[in-house]
């Protein structure tokens, strides 16, 4: 899946998600999120294999990339969510990651009709979430700003919901990532940590500024995992690349963000 100005990468994973839960494990972390994208359908998932590949390892599933409940427009959206909501537990997963839209659609209407519209669904598959004892996050993903986001969630009601906090995104849709950071820190159940360039001019808005690693970009990363846990935040802080260039080492890249989380965690905690 190549966004705009994306070029393929170097090297694939030939075992697909299986090759992502091995990289995790060689590196000590204690979990993985997977994209359901890239999972077989459910029906046909091997269950027991994925669950020998991750080990220990706490898994996350995370739907509905690229447009998630297309602001209320997709259909199927919501069965297909439920599908992989029941599948959790079978895997051991007590967080499922959805979202609302994409970039793509962010500005398609007002955003008040559009968070109206995603509202039942998400109430729906909260309630659902809550009665197989998993929480669902929605991440702000391009789609929606954090007060916007927040709103959403208030409206649906569940104390299923919280939400999946992406740094970099926050960015991407005029939010200063630090205040939204301070907003949806008493509901963030995980994050999405990326640092990016700055913001240019005509940036395409499905890709996205680059990658780059911790500390170098226009995130403040640092300020933001200080302020999350003084909220008292103790979920999985997960190390996500966005847009890469051509001559990245995606893995180098992943490896060297999970060291500096680990050089710098004291630090957050006061020790």
């Amino acid at each position: 899946m190549l966004r705009p100005g994306e070029a393929a990468p170097a090297r694939t994973f030939e075992r697909g998600s299986f090759d992502v839960i091995a990289h995790a494990r060689a590196l000590g972390v204690d979990g993985v999120s997977l994209e359901t994208c890239f999972l077989p359908p459910v029906a046909e998932l091997d269950r027991p294999a994925l669950l020998d590949a991750a080990g220990g390892l706490e898994l996350v599933l995370a739907w509905g990339h690229p447009n998630g409940f297309e602001y209320g427009e997709r259909a199927d959206a919501l069965g297909d969510l439920v599908a992989w909501l029941e599948l959790a537990p079978a895997v051991g997963c007590r967080l499922v990651r959805c979202v609302a839209a994409g970039p793509s659609f962010r500005g398609r209407a007002p955003v008040a009709e559009q968070i109206a519209a995603t509202v039942p669904p998400l109430r729906a598959a909260a309630a659902r979430a809550r009665e197989l004892g998993v929480r669902l996050a929605v991440e702000n993903h391009g789609d929606l700003r954090a007060a916007e986001l927040r709103e959403l969630i208030e409206r649906a009601g569940d104390g299923a919901l919280g939400v999946c906090l992406d740094t970099a995104n926050a960015l991407r849709v005029g939010d200063d990532p630090l205040e939204a950071a301070e907003l949806l820190a008493p509901l963030t159940l995980m994050v999405h940590l990326k640092d990016v360039e700055p913001l240019t001019p005509g940036l395409d808005p499905v890709a996205g500024p680059a990658s780059v690693p911790y500390g170098e970009g226009a995130v403040p990363v640092d300020e933001i995992l200080a302020t999350l846990a003084r909220s008292g935040f103790d979920g999985l802080v997960c190390v996500e690349l966005g847009q890469l260039g051509a001559d990245a080492d995606e893995l180098a890249m992943v490896a060297a963000g999970v060291a500096w989380l680990r050089a710098r965690s004291g630090a957050w905690h006061g020790t």
